[in-house]
């Protein structure tokens, strides 16, 4: 009688939905920095976070809004060095990206998404106050973003790409994150 090799039984979450956010979150936060160095920039990677983020967030209201463009905006014009605008009129959730580079504070609530790096350290209390709780999804890389009230902090950890979220900031703006995705946060802040 021939013998079955043992392997071992691996049980994945039970709705595809569950299964595609784990997956992609997975793969883009097991990207060392030797993977980074010869496939994708750091910065192509956190354009891909930010994508992920999108994908599983939720925004108040439906009606003509599920249909409309999801406004993405930077205050920088080349943000993640041009990363972002690679996501131009990619389909996300049935809703196609826009990407808006270059947005300032005045401009912030007609975003959906509004993105703010290092560069903007400088105005990151301001910029944030001046959302207040509009439904805008904040992201940003830079040191301190959720414990200054920004949503999801992209970081860097042991060569990483890691992110930690904000979730009392998303809820006061009516923001839906993912619970799969919650917990593949670093931290996440009540």
């Amino acid at each position: 009688m021939e013998r079955v090799p043992w392997r071992p039984v691996v049980t994945a979450p039970r709705t595809p939905g569950a299964r595609r956010v784990l997956c992609a979150l997975l793969l883009l936060s097991g990207l060392t920095a030797g993977a980074l160095a010869q496939s994708v920039s750091e910065h192509a990677v956190k354009a891909g976070f930010v994508a992920n983020f999108i994908k599983f967030t939720q925004w108040p209201g439906g009606g003509d809004a599920a249909n409309a463009p999801l406004r993405l905006c930077s205050t920088g014009s080349q943000a993640l060095q041009g990363q972002l605008a690679l996501l131009q009129g990619r389909a996300v959730g049935g809703r196609v990206l826009e990407i808006v580079p270059g947005a300032v504070s005045t401009h912030g609530r007609q975003c959906d998404v509004l993105f703010l790096a290092e560069g903007d350290a400088h105005r990151l209390e301001t910029l944030l106050r001046g959302l207040g709780n509009a439904p805008v999804l904040t992201v940003g890389d830079l040191p301190g973003f959720v414990q200054a009230g920004g949503m999801i902090g992209l970081r860097i950890e042991a060569s990483r790409v890691r992110f930690d979220v904000n979730l009392a900031a998303a809820q006061r703006a009516g923001l839906l994150l993912n619970s799969q995705m919650l917990k593949l946060a670093g931290k996440v802040l009540q």
